[in-house]
């Protein structure tokens, strides 16, 4: 069984191009965005707080009830603390980038056969290298944290769209 397989060129291309334009928004409304991000989390944890804890059920579990409870309370705290909120939104894209970084490098480690694997070796290490960043300083990571997505987006874009149109391996059907 394998962990992980090569995406399609289709997949990879579709990836760059979604990170060039998340990098160029980014760029475009950097303060905007990042309050729409803090509070679209606060909210999230909010509604489904409220969805949990007044879902149409006969017999409601105790555990439900109370992580209804807790979805709502904390919620309501992190719209009132949004520097909280950030510095948790902050976490989770560290963690995220970290864990794109580690497959990405597997894939370019165990990946037979494909010119681009060094490219796709270098995107997991700068995926890697962000979330350490944020990871290390999210109170200043939070304010830079715009800015910072913005920059990996666009490199990883340009890196992954020079493999997906270069360095992607042919198939027979090509």
């Amino acid at each position: 069984m394998e962990i992980a397989v090569l995406p399609s060129k289709n997949a990879i291309l579709l990836r760059a191009v979604m990170s060039l334009a998340l990098g160029a928004i980014l760029l475009l409304l950097p303060g905007i965005t990042l309050i729409v991000l803090i509070y679209a989390f606060a909210f999230n944890i909010l509604l489904t707080g409220i969805v949990t804890l007044f879902e149409p059920k006969k017999n409601h579990a105790v555990v439900t009830v109370i992580l209804g409870l807790i979805g709502i309370i904390v919620g309501i705290y992190l719209i009132a603390k949004p520097m909280l909120t950030g510095e948790i939104v902050a976490f989770l894209i560290a963690v995220l980038a970290i864990v794109y970084g580690v497959v990405d490098i597997y894939l370019g480690f165990t990946t037979k056969n494909n010119a681009g694997n060094l490219l796709l070796v270098l995107v997991g290490a700068i995926s890697i290298l962000f979330g350490i960043y944020v990871l290390n300083s999210p109170l200043i990571a939070i304010l830079d944290l715009v800015y910072v997505i913005a920059l990996y987006s666009i490199i990883v874009g340009l890196v992954l769209g020079v493999m997906g149109l270069v360095f992607y391996p042919k198939t027979s059907s090509e």
